[in-house]
């Protein structure tokens, strides 16, 4: 059987959408008769993509759904049916090994033992030589990186609830500056991960500013049940647009230009630091890196990374908490 053809496209479109495919799978064999609008509910996309995904699996993967009329929503026909291994494509099955070691940004939220779970359940359905191969490439594939912070189960079920909800919270949270905890009331809007670490991106009624919070740093949180309107003018495009490394911070956004000496020029080729840099070449072979960032504590903690081999040229501020921070480094290790 061949790949379907609603499920090529990008990994991403893939992925997502195999995931879909799945929770139906799961939803269907349970015998609930669920609705499209409650699966549409469930996965979070609109009534049409899931009829389209049952369509996908009734035309091109064979599966005996029926529509029952008086309880108006979908079941098996068949509960035996299992969603053929062959379905997938030799690329498709490679982007679900990869998945399944990406699974580790989520380590340290209840999340990845769910997805963990879905994995499983997925590769019990293949055959055993198909198994192995995956096994086999699987371990050909490492994500690195610190452990994470654990995430309390409670706090990551009441925040991802508030922020569906459009619902304010408050936070005792914990602020490392004034050794205490505080109290934050906030709207939360969205979960940022860094390097396996969460943030909560929310705006504050005491400020009406859109500020970061540190998850693990969250001691109690508590639901308000009182729902709030989305700042119309908010978008997460818009929101990072300026920030650095998944970071934010607050004013307008500076002018940042970082010099590689000649020895160091290759870290300014092998990554970028910014969508919308720019790289200047000068004769004596170093290299000047330009971008717009308000985020200049990030921007210094990668600085300060490299361990001298990136220079701060402007602003003025940035290289003077460089230079700060690199000197109380030197203190800390004579």
């Amino acid at each position: 059987m061949r790949a379907p053809e609603l499920y090529r496209g990008t990994d991403g479109d893939y992925l997502n959408r195999w995931k879909r495919i799945l929770h139906l799978d799961t939803r269907l064999r349970g015998g609930g008769w669920p609705s499209a609008t409650a699966l549409a509910r469930e996965c979070g996309v609109s009534a049409k993509t899931i009829y389209r995904d049952l369509d996908a699996l009734r035309v091109e993967l064979g599966a005996p759904i029926e529509y029952h009329a008086r309880r108006k929503g979908f079941g098996y026909s068949d509960p035996g049916f299992a969603i053929p291994a062959a379905a997938l494509s030799e690329r498709d099955l490679f982007a679900l090994m990869v998945a399944e070691n990406a699974v580790a940004q989520y380590q340290g939220t209840p999340l990845a033992a769910e997805l963990h779970r879905v994995f499983q359940k997925f590769l019990a359905l293949l055959p055993g030589e198909v198994r192995e191969r995956h096994e086999l490439a699987a371990r050909a594939v490492h994500f690195g990186g610190l452990p994470p912070t654990a995430i309390a189960p409670s706090t990551w079920t009441e925040l991802t609830l508030a922020i569906q909800a459009r619902e304010r919270i408050e936070l005792d949270y914990f602020v490392p500056s004034k050794r205490a905890v505080e109290r934050k009331d906030v709207e939360p809007y969205l979960l940022v991960v860094r390097d396996r670490e969460w943030f909560l991106v929310a705006r504050t009624l005491a400020s009406r500013h859109f500020a970061l919070f540190y998850v693990p740093r969250i001691k109690r949180l508590r639901r308000s049940g009182a729902r709030f309107e989305p700042d119309p003018q908010f978008s997460p495009q818009a929101y990072y647009e300026h920030g650095f490394n998944a970071m934010h911070g607050t004013g307008k956004p500076l002018e940042i230009v970082l010099r590689f000496a000649p020895e160091h020029a290759h870290i300014a080729d092998e990554r970028p630091w910014s969508p919308h840099q720019t790289l200047v070449r000068r004769r004596d072979g170093s290299v000047l890196l330009k971008f717009r960032s308000n985020a200049l504590f990030e921007i210094e903690r990668q600085v300060l990374r490299f361990g001298g081999a990136v220079q701060v040229e402007r602003p003025a501020e940035l290289r003077r908490s460089v230079r700060e921070a690199s000197e109380r480094m030197a203190r800390a290790h004579r």
